[in-house]
């Protein structure tokens, strides 16, 4: 069963400050372990990027030319649509109109439309792709759009504002503050609400276990993922806050990463900075932003295998986000830049623009 979670962010202006912060604590950094080559598969894999005027572009992932364009109309051209590559298909959101467009990612055709309520802002909208179909998570109301363009409404318990979703073979969650639902997939309307120990900032599911970090929290709990009763929890060392999750990994507010199946910890930097980060190839992947790298940590040993440099759009602050796909992963800084995990090197392929950056999507 394969999930996607679409969290809706700025690109640029969603990065805390970067700096050495005396509630952290001392360590050096963990070095490179050198040893195997990278290696990963050769090939780029599909790129997706669009814009607010309406183009959807497949894009080649090495050269960086079109190779094809379809049309997905809005109303505000500074605004990117959403992006979801799931399910054979390239799924567009446009926040502005509530249109949905299904790309097929071959010919580039679009091959179904349909539209739900749109709401704003756009963070206020959750896209999930899971058992067979893409969610779309709003305040009070929950969408499943499936493949062939049909759209059903559920609506959610009074006061309901979804802030972070997940899927597991069997259900559907979402979570608000510390109110969590677990969502039938074939029955939506079929919603049993439980309460968590703390706020939830984010959900994550890897590896048989549904992780629920907390806002502002050193803790992550891990949640049953038939039941969604709390299971256990990993505390980050020295009380390190745990900012995001990447798989079955927390980012840290102190510049580690923690596996939480058994806590092993690296140190990625000495500099309190977001780590923006994804799972590729089995291994965890790390936006070190301030040194202007992304970190390869071996995803069974936690040796970091590799730290490659990254020319920023804006060297003098840097600021860039990782997306994975099949055969590469992929830099984002307002354009659009290669990592290619078998020669260890990153290539930028599509310019950085000004302003908003575009939406990507990776097969």
């Amino acid at each position: 069963m394969a999930a996607v979670l679409v969290l809706v962010v700025g690109l640029l202006d969603g990065c805390g400050p970067a700096f050495r912060s005396g509630d952290c604590p001392g360590g050096d950094v963990t070095p490179v372990s050198g040893g195997a080559a990278a290696g990963g598969p050769g090939v780029a894999g599909g790129l997706w990027v669009a814009d607010g005027s309406g183009a959807v572009r497949r894009v080649d992932g090495r050269t960086g030319e079109t190779i094809a364009t379809a049309t997905v109309a809005g109303v505000e051209p500074r605004m990117p649509p959403a992006l979801v590559a799931a399910g054979g298909r390239l799924w567009v959101y446009r926040f502005d109109t509530g249109a949905v467009a299904l790309i097929d990612p071959g010919s580039g055709a679009v091959v179904a439309r349909a539209t739900v309520e749109p709401v704003t802002p756009a963070v206020d909208n959750l896209l999930q792709y899971a058992h067979g179909a893409l969610w779309i998570a709003q305040p009070g109301r929950l969408w499943r759009v499936t493949v062939a363009g049909r759209v059903s409404r559920t609506p959610l318990p009074d006061g309901f504002e979804p802030s972070a979703a997940a899927a597991t073979e069997r259900r559907l969650w979402l979570a608000a503050g510390r109110r969590l639902l677990r969502i039938d997939p074939v029955a939506p309307s079929s919603v049993v609400e439980l309460g968590l120990p703390q706020n939830v900032a984010e959900l994550s599911y890897a590896a048989g276990g549904l992780y629920a970090a907390g806002v502002n929290s050193p803790v992550v709990h891990r949640l049953d993922p038939v039941t969604g009763a709390v299971a256990g929890q990993t505390r980050l060392r020295h009380d390190e806050l745990a900012l995001s999750l990447a798989g079955g990994w927390a980012i840290g507010n102190c510049g580690s990463v923690v596996r939480l199946g058994d806590g092993l910890t690296v140190r990625v930097s000495d500099v309190s900075q977001d780590l923006p980060s994804v799972l590729a190839f089995g291994d965890l992947w790390v936006a070190d932003e301030v040194a202007s790298e992304v970190v390869r940590i071996d995803g069974a040993t936690g040796a970091v295998r590799a730290r490659l440099p990254v020319v920023a759009a804006d060297p003098d602050d840097p600021a860039f986000h990782l997306l994975a796909g099949s055969g590469s992963v992929w830099v984002l800084d307002g354009g659009v830049s290669r990592v290619d995990p078998e020669a260890g090197r990153v290539t930028r392929i599509v310019p950085a623009t000004i302003g908003a950056g575009p939406a990507v999507a990776a097969f």
